[in-house]
């Protein structure tokens, strides 16, 4: 039987989650800063 969750255990949950999308979302953001950077720095050509 599964254990009673608390509602501060719940929302707890939720920010868990929403933690790991910010951390996701600014990770990928960051990659594609260096991809922008890197394009724009290095001579083409």
């Amino acid at each position: 039987m599964a254990p009673e969750v608390t509602p501060t255990e719940a929302r707890s949950g939720v920010v868990t989650g929403r933690v790991f999308l910010v951390l996701a979302l600014s990770s990928i953001g960051a990659i594609a800063a260096m991809a922008l950077a890197w394009y724009l720095i290095i001579p083409h050509g």
